[in-house]
C-alpha cells in the first residue's frame, strides 16, 4: 500500500439544509440577532450565501435606522418648541411636551381643535383645511389661554406627506412671548408718538398761524408807520414762523413712516418712479435737469413709503446741483437673485460730499451747508433711512466732492413677516 493510499481522506462539508435556511429567514423576519448561517455543501449552499448577504445589509440599514430614530428622538427631546403630529382627521397622535392641561399620554387622540380657545377654533380649521389641501405651510401667532400657559406662540403648519398623498400635519409652536411684549411695547410706543403728532399737528401749528396773520396784518395795516428795521424784524418773525411749519411738518412725516403704515403689497418701482418724476416736473424743468429711469425691479413694500423714497432722494440730486452744471440724474434697480434682495441707486452729478460725512447725513437735523445755501430742515435722508429700515432694508450712500454722489438702498424682494 502506498503512503498516499494510507492519507486519510478529507471530510467533505456537511449539506446546507432546508431546515437551516427557514430558521434563518425566520430569524431576520423577527430581526432577531443572530450570526451569520454556516455555508455547508451541496444546491442550496448558493442560496446561504446570498441570505446571509441579504441578512447581513438589512442588519446595517437597522442599525442606521436606530441611530436616526435615537438622533430625532435626542433633536426633539432637546427642542424648546411645542411638537404636534395629527393626522388627516386633526386627532393628535404625537406631542413631545406635558401642557398645562394635558401630558403627552393624555393628548393622544383628541383633536387638535380643542387646544384652542372657542373664538380660534374657525380660524385654526380653516388654516388645517388649507394645509391639506393645498400642502401649503401656514403660520399664525396663538395668544396665552388655559391649554398652552401664558406664553405667546407662534404656530407653524406643515403637511405630511406620503408618496404623494396628504396623510396630516404637524404643528411647531415656538416661544414668541419677548418678541410680542416687545412689539405691544412699540405699538404703545407708536400710540403715543401719534398723540405727539396730533398736538404737533394742530397745538403747535396754530400759534404759528397767528404769528403769520398777525405779521401780515401788521404789515399792510403800518405799512406807511413801519420803520426800515421794524419791517425787518416783521420779515425776519414770519420767516421764522415758516421754517417751524416745515420742521414740524418734516418731524410729522418723520414719525408717520413708522405709526403711519401700509400693508406690505407687490410695488412696481418703475412705476413708482414715473409717478414721482411726474409730481417733480416743474422742479426737473426748472433746474434743466436730464433723469434716466433704468430697469427697476417689483418687490413686496409699502407703495406710499417706496413713492416717498425715491421723491426725497430725486428731490436731494435736484436741489444739491453744482452751479451753472444742469443735473444729470439716474435711477436704476438691481437684482441678487441668491439673496433675494434688490439695490435701487440713485446717483447724481452734484455738488457731492466727503465720504466722512457718508453716515452723518442719514441722521436728524444733520445739514451739511448753510441754511442760505440750500432750503431744507435735516430730515429727508432721516425719512429715507426709516423707511428702508422699516423694509428690512439700508441705505448708503458714496460721493467725491464736486463729483456728484450716489444713494444706494438696499431692500428684500419679499417680507419676511406678512401682514
Amino acid at each position: 500500500m502506498s503512503a498516499e493510499d494510507e492519507a486519510p481522506e478529507k471530510a467533505a462539508a456537511p449539506e446546507t439544509t432546508i431546515a437551516e435556511l427557514l430558521a434563518l429567514v425566520a430569524r431576520m423576519a423577527a430581526q432577531q440577532p443572530h450570526a451569520p448561517m454556516h455555508v455547508g455543501s451541496g444546491p442550496l449552499a448558493p442560496l446561504a450565501v446570498a441570505l446571509n448577504d441579504l441578512s447581513a445589509r438589512l442588519e446595517a440599514r437597522r442599525t442606521k435606522k436606530t441611530e436616526d430614530v435615537f438622533g430625532i428622538q435626542t433633536l426633539i427631546a432637546q427642542s424648546p418648541n411645542i411638537m404636534f403630529a395629527c393626522d388627516a382627521e386633526a386627532r393628535i397622535r404625537f406631542l413631545n411636551y406635558t401642557l398645562p392641561l394635558h401630558t403627552p399620554e393624555m393628548a393622544m387622540g383628541t383633536l387638535l381643535y380643542s387646544w384652542f380657545e372657542p373664538y380660534m377654533v374657525e380660524r385654526v380649521r380653516g388654516i388645517i383645511e388649507k394645509v391639506l389641501t393645498t400642502g401649503e405651510r401656514y403660520a399664525f401667532e396663538i395668544p396665552p389661554s388655559l391649554h398652552t400657559g401664558a406664553e405667546w406662540y407662534m404656530a407653524r403648519v406643515a403637511p405630511i406627506r406620503m408618496g404623494q398623498q396628504l396623510v396630516g400635519f404637524t404643528v411647531i409652536l415656538t416661544d414668541i412671548s419677548e418678541l410680542k411684549h416687545s412689539q405691544l411695547s412699540l405699538e404703545r410706543s407708536n400710540r403715543e408718538l401719534e398723540s405727539f403728532a396730533y398736538v404737533a399737528s394742530h397745538d403747535l401749528q396754530e400759534p404759528l398761524r397767528k404769528i403769520q396773520t398777525f405779521g401780515e396784518r401788521l404789515v399792510k395795516t403800518s405799512a406807511t408807520t413801519l420803520s426800515p428795521e421794524g419791517r425787518d424784524y416783521v420779515d425776519r418773525m414770519q420767516g421764522a414762523a415758516t421754517r417751524m411749519r416745515r420742521l414740524i411738518d418734516d418731524l410729522l412725516a418723520f414719525s408717520r413712516v413708522s405709526s403711519k403704515t401700509r400693508p406690505f403689497s407687490q410695488v412696481d418701482l418703475a412705476v413708482v418712479a414715473r409717478e414721482v418724476l411726474a409730481d417733480l416736473e416743474s422742479a426737473i424743468e426748472q433746474a434743466g435737469a436730464t433723469v434716466t429711469l433704468e430697469a427697476l425691479p417689483v418687490l413686496e413694500a409699502d407703495a406710499t413709503q417706496m413713492r416717498q423714497l425715491l421723491q426725497n432722494l430725486v428731490g436731494n440730486a435736484l436741489k444739491f446741483r453744482r452751479e451753472g452744471v444742469p443735473p444729470v440724474i439716474s435711477v436704476r434697480g438691481t437684482v441678487d437673485p441668491r439673496s433675494q434682495r434688490c439695490e435701487l441707486v440713485v446717483e447724481d452729478n452734484g455738488i457731492g460730499f466727503e465720504e466722512k460725512f457718508a453716515d452723518r447725513i442719514f441722521n436728524v437735523f444733520q445739514r451739511l451747508h448753510g441754511r442760505g445755501q440750500y432750503e431744507g430742515t435735516g430730515i429727508g435722508l432721516a425719512i429715507c433711512r426709516k423707511i428702508a429700515e422699516r423694509h428690512g432694508g439700508s441705505i448708503r450712500a458714496r460721493s467725491t466732492p464736486g463729483e456728484g454722489a450716489a444713494f444706494l438702498v438696499s431692500l428684500p424682494l419679499k417680507q419676511l413677516m406678512r401682514q
